[in-house]
């Protein structure tokens, strides 16, 4: 995914001013890709390097009275893995820009050193304001959606403490099989029969019990149980408290024998991170956050919305000015879901609806979505619905929208210098970071033998409508 950011200087430049600019700028190693390439074309035209400025100020004045259209209209300045450009908005203003990945480092002193030299240069004729940075406006659908987060402070301020565990914890609850292993050992614990989870009477075989001890999602304990019935007496976070219960007179509150005589065994015990991932399924909201981060998308353009305790998730991303709405269920998709995430998408006027769901979809639940997107796009809206069953697809297709969206953003802000450089400049760059990428070497994951491999669930994505 591309970003793009940029700054405007109120400042009128006429066409000698932008020429000697960019001659300039090239001076101090920032070469103008599209100034660079008409130079080569008057060289090859006049057979030598003379007199090449001189047909470029010729070639200047002769446009910009015959048909009107500027000569310089702006650059390009290429490097590894970021550019900036310069456009120059008529008699107007000035903007300044780059377009670059999330892996590039500090974008923002990049910018600011280009602008800065933009404007030290163009100062020494007359006196400049300073540079205003050119945000996109933030939809008003996000901003009430912001101002409902800030209101639950405690439910966030938990989520960023816990964030680092939470992430980790919550990638391992992707396998459906440690989910219902953990809600095995929940319901267990609560009904006393801890103790069942190492005798078989669970898939815990299947389940890789280290991976979830690594990832804070449960501890083993120490279980006094009653010989006779089974059920528990108390649990003991370790060995050693062990000797302080076995000293002791204590007997079993349900035969009455001494506690010392009980049964006495290692159990499995989920713990307090897990059971908060797992109540309203609050590990897919924490999943998509951190792959929304992941793709560079900043903190700032994501806000976590409070749970409700109907097991429904929300959150929002701002994008480039464009609102996507993620709503999540760990469960099917029924129809009640389907019309909370209508809902909750008309009232924050998304113009993307994302919605994971880890079961099936119901036919109802299918129809109305289906309904629903038809309404939005006839009448007129730009709108957009994915539809996941797990985060790896919901990821995916969640990262093609926000590669659409940046083209999109990109193609805007240069399109003005197409004519320039006889092609679309927007495909110009976003061919060179596809091209870099393809060149990068790929990362490959390496799993040890004594560590299962777990297949994902089936995936179901759908953009725009619902098979039903």
């Amino acid at each position: 995914m591309l970003f793009l950011e940029s700054k405007t200087l109120n400042h009128a430049v006429d066409v000698n001013g932008r020429v000697r600019l960019l001659q300039e700028l090239q001076e101090r190693d920032l070469v103008p890709l599209i100034r660079s390439h008409r130079l080569r074309c008057f060289e090859d035209v006049l057979l030598s390097v003379e007199h090449v400025k001189d047909m470029e100020t010729a070639l200047a004045s002769s446009k910009e009275s015959t048909i009107e259209e500027p000569f310089v209209r702006g650059d390009l300045f290429c490097f590894d893995d970021y550019i900036l450009f310069l456009v120059f908005e008529e008699d107007s203003y000035v903007r300044a820009g780059i377009v670059y990945e999330a892996r590039t480092a500090e974008p923002f002193r990049k910018l600011d050193a280009f602008c800065h030299e933009v404007r030290h240069l163009l100062s020494r004729e007359s006196s400049l304001p300073d540079w205003q940075t050119s945000a996109p406006a933030m939809p008003q659908g996000f901003r009430t959606f912001v101002e409902r987060q800030d209101a639950d402070s405690l439910y966030t301020s938990l989520r960023k403490e816990t964030m680092s565990k939470r992430i980790l914890a919550a990638a391992k609850l992707e396998d459906e099989s440690a989910r219902v292993f953990l809600r095995t050992a929940r319901n267990a614990h609560e009904e006393g029969y801890a103790a069942k989870l190492l005798t078989g009477h669970t898939q815990s075989e299947h389940v890789p019990i280290q991976r979830l001890e690594d990832a804070g999602l449960v501890e083993r304990e120490v279980q006094i149980s009653c010989r006779k019935t089974g059920h528990a007496l108390f649990r003991l976070p370790n060995p050693h408290a062990l000797a302080v219960v076995t000293v002791s007179d204590a007997t079993c509150s349900e035969c009455g024998a001494p506690v010392a005589d009980e049964n006495v065994e290692e159990v499995i015990a989920p713990t307090q991170l897990a059971s908060s991932l797992l109540e309203d399924g609050s590990w897919l909201v924490s999943r998509l956050h951190f792959l929304l981060r992941e793709m560079g998308v900043p903190e700032r353009e994501i806000a976590l919305g409070p749970a409700e305790g109907n097991g429904y998730g929300q959150l929002m991303a701002n994008i480039c000015g464009e609102s996507f709405l993620m709503v999540t269920r760990d469960g099917d998709l029924t129809p009640a879901f389907a019309r909370w995430a209508i809902d909750l998408e008309i009232d924050t006027e998304a113009s993307h609806l994302v919605i994971v769901a880890t079961g099936r979809i119901h036919k109802e639940a299918g129809v109305l979505l289906q309904n629903h997107s038809r309404r939005r796009v006839s009448g007129g809206q730009d709108f957009e619905m994915i539809v996941a069953d797990d985060v790896l697809t919901a990821g995916r297709e969640l990262e093609s929208a926000l590669e659409r969206v940046s083209q999109r953003v990109v193609a805007e802000q240069l399109c003005v210098l197409d004519n320039s450089l006889g092609f679309s400049v927007s495909r110009l760059v976003l061919t060179k970071f596809q091209l870099l990428h393809a060149a990068a070497p790929k990362e490959v994951e390496v799993m040890t033998d004594d560590e299962p491999e777990f297949s994902p669930p089936l995936t179901l994505a759908a953009a725009h409508e619902i098979n039903v």
